[in-house]
């Protein structure tokens, strides 16, 4: 069993390195397109060495999948894992639909469009979005292995009810990823980007927290390549950066207080920006269902359902749901440590759960848009 978890591990580290290969040769087109002559050889090798990769992957994932010892969130994940490296490597969804996946290689595309439409070019593109895709989701897999040995949050002395709300709010979330990426062949063709490269990246800094409180590190915490929220709050609401700078430079101070600060300012910022897409005025227009409401009020889940109105996807709804439930969670049993003299959180993990809400944050923004 674990040589199959290792193999997994070895695999996404390589589709990380081919990964890079893509970024180098961007930064060489954007310097000179005469360079495509001289590189399309290289490239249509190391797309075939993908190609062997993303074969490798679903092989090793198959294994991993019918091993009885693994819990149910792997086995939720490697599921997940299997339908991605399946889509890839038959192309089941367009590369016209992945092209719009990470904007930054929308240039790289471009150049390569414009010199040469060859059949072998076009499935390096799609190749090409996919790699960031395929590591961000296969890491999550093997790094949940070790998390899932341990008491969720013990590294910062969760009690056994929140360590218990934890693990079933994070299993929820796994369940919820795992649909996702399985109803990808049932979304509407424009919609599949934004929830190609957003749902792996939530899902991936969600388990980044649980493994900062849980398992002994030291590494930087991952941006994932995503756009900062500091221009998007700023279209939403400029009022929203105060409490995502105060927080940042609670993360600088050396404030005993400072985790209380962190934890309290991040929450504060998601209700707003929650409560700004979702005001009461426009669900009431928009639902007379009594179930979206209690004591008069809009609930959390209508309000989610109301920001993701314009997707028809209903499993997108119910990962976004078991997101901000699980997000929440973790940054409720993080403030629970808070009210003592000393927390026990460290910069390192602090720095998580804010750029966790960050992403988060971005995510509702862009759902609210439409992606």
């Amino acid at each position: 069993m674990h040589d199959a978890f290792r193999a997994l591990e070895r695999i996404s580290r390589d589709i990380a390195r081919s990964f890079s290969v893509y970024d180098d040769l961007a930064s060489q087109l954007r310097q000179s397109t005469s360079l495509m002559a001289s590189l399309q050889g290289p490239l249509t090798k190391h797309l075939e060495l993908d190609r062997n990769l993303f074969r490798t992957a679903s092989s090793v994932l198959s294994q991993a999948h019918l091993v009885e010892l693994t819990t149910s969130n792997f086995r939720d994940l490697s599921l997940a894992n299997q339908r991605l490296t399946d889509l890839v490597s038959s192309a089941a969804i367009t590369d016209s639909t992945l092209s719009k996946v990470f904007a930054e290689h929308n240039a790289l595309r471009a150049s390569l469009q414009s010199i040469v439409s060859r059949p072998s070019i076009t499935d390096l593109l799609t190749s090409l979005d996919t790699t960031r895709l395929l590591h961000t989701s296969l890491s999550s897999q093997y790094r949940l292995l070790d998390l899932e040995a341990r008491s969720f949050g013990r590294l910062i002395g969760t009690s056994n009810l929140l360590a218990n709300d934890l693990t079933a709010t994070f299993s929820k979330l796994t369940r919820s990823y795992r649909d996702v990426i399985e109803c990808f062949p049932r979304i509407p063709e424009p919609q599949i980007p934004f929830i190609a490269k957003y749902s792996p990246v939530e899902y991936s800094l969600e388990l980044d927290v649980l493994e900062r409180i849980t398992v002994e590190q030291d590494q930087d915490v991952q941006g994932e390549g995503l756009p900062s929220v500091d221009d998007e709050l700023a279209s939403f609401d400029d009022r929203m950066l105060i409490l995502i700078n105060g927080a940042r430079e609670s993360l600088k101070s050396n404030n005993p207080d400072r985790a209380r600060h962190i934890t309290t300012s991040v929450r504060e910022l998601f209700t707003q920006v929650l409560h700004g897409l979702a005001p009461d005025e426009e669900i009431r227009k928009w639902s007379a269902d009594g179930d979206h409401y209690h004591n008069n009020r809009p609930t959390r889940r209508a309000r989610l359902l109301y920001i993701c109105r314009k997707f028809a996807c209903d499993p997108l709804t119910k990962f976004v749901e078991d997101d901000v439930r699980a997000a929440l969670t973790l940054i409720d049993s993080l403030n629970a440590g808070t009210h003592v003299v000393q927390s026990a959180l460290t910069e390192f993990q602090l720095e998580a759960i804010v750029y966790r809400v960050e992403a988060l944050v971005l995510f509702l923004l862009k759902i609210s848009r439409g992606g």
